[in-house]
């Protein structure tokens, strides 16, 4: 099965990746752990997730047509590639199960408050594995079309936010003695920026080039500044008071939006939710793939529908203990801080060491 993607195709994946269910609570966290200045701490940390996205598009381009299980075994041997391969399922297992529980409190709590969460996940399933099935190429392709009408509805909503919010709410932007404050908070953030591992299974040709790594960067810089966006105009809408004590404040901040000229408008949540939905369908699906590629190379005689089948089986079986568990959320916070640091940065760092060394050793062609 042909796995490519083109680097426009790259920033649309991890754009909806990223985006797709993280945005609805960032304010509230921003704003309780940064305060004013959360809108630092976010640029701030997408200038590090940048930088590791661009080293995995730079270990992609250094092993084309590879993923980094096939090329974690040139550099530190098939044991460590194996135990990688392990890690990386499981870890893609859990993100998918906390997808679901955030996925299904949003959805449940503010929408479809008769709704089982357990019905909308089943609903989903068989869409989500049937994007798995057909591989990287043909998600790409539908991200393609998400992607921009997301992009292009999003920020339209949140500039008008912008417009109709208090500036008075977000002043001052910066207040010098708190500065060590807005980058302590970075451990706080992890969350949204987690994404750029997707790229770990996605391989690259030569019609990537040499532009992906920058590509790379750029957009996980952009998602930063999206986010930055997201948070000051939430709090123009709603004021930091509200922010911190809402659930779900990005939601509560898009109701008070007010377009009168637009009858069939007045609802902008519903509208933003509507088309937020692409962006959730987006990441079960990546996250559901990157499973299913992990298995297929951990188990390669074994047929890929099969495995689309027990994956999603696992899936769905995780996601519904995850849902009675109350404290999963909390547990996730540290697990992003650790494991999800690892995954995205700290072994894609390691191997990017690892490899050039070796390179200019001999020892990798």
């Amino acid at each position: 099965m042909t796995n490519t993607i083109t680097n426009r195709q790259m920033v649309l994946i991890l754009f909806l990746t990223m985006t797709s269910v993280t945005i609805v609570q960032l304010p509230k966290t921003a704003a309780l752990n940064a305060g004013v200045g959360g809108w630092i701490t976010l640029i701030a940390t997408s200038i590090i997730f940048g930088i590791a996205a661009m080293i995995i598009a730079s270990l992609n381009n250094m092993f084309q047509g590879e993923v980094l299980f096939d090329y974690s075994s040139k550099i530190v041997g098939k044991f460590v590639s194996y135990f990688l391969g392990v890690f990386y399922l499981l870890y893609f297992l859990i993100t998918s199960a906390y997808l679901c529980a955030s996925m299904g409190n949003v959805l449940t709590q503010n929408f479809f408050l008769k709704t089982p969460a357990w019905a909308i996940l089943f609903i989903g399933m068989p869409f989500y594995g049937y994007a798995a099935y057909k591989g990287v190429t043909n998600i790409a392709r539908i991200f393609e079309i998400y992607g921009v009408i997301f992009i292009v509805t999003a920020v339209t909503i949140h500039v008008i936010m912008l417009l109709q919010g208090r500036i008075e709410n977000i002043l001052p932007l910066y207040i010098p003695e708190d500065t060590g404050q807005y980058f302590s908070a970075m451990k706080n953030v992890i969350i949204p920026f987690l994404g750029i591992e997707v790229l770990v299974f996605i391989p690259f040709t030569k019609a990537n080039g040499k532009k992906a790594p920058r590509t790379a960067f750029l957009t996980i810089l952009g998602i930063g500044l999206f986010y930055a966006l997201v948070v000051e105009s939430s709090i123009m809408m709603l004021g930091m008071n509200e922010i911190v004590h809402n659930n779900d404040p990005l939601i509560a901040a898009i109701r008070q939006v007010d377009l009168p000229f637009i009858n069939f408008l007045e609802r902008m949540d519903i509208l933003y939710l509507t088309v937020g939905f692409m962006g959730i369908f987006a990441g079960k699906s990546i996250v559901y793939l990157a499973i299913v590629e992990f298995a297929c190379r951990l188990f390669p005689r074994v047929k890929r529908a099969v495995i689309v089948i027990a994956a999603g089986a696992a899936i769905f079986l995780l996601d519904l203990l995850i849902l009675d568990i109350n404290s999963f959320g909390a547990f996730f916070n540290v697990f992003a801080i650790f494991i999800g640091t690892a995954a995205a940065i700290v072994i894609p760092v390691l191997l990017f060491v690892l490899a050039k060394v070796k390179k200019r050793a001999g020892k990798i062609n």
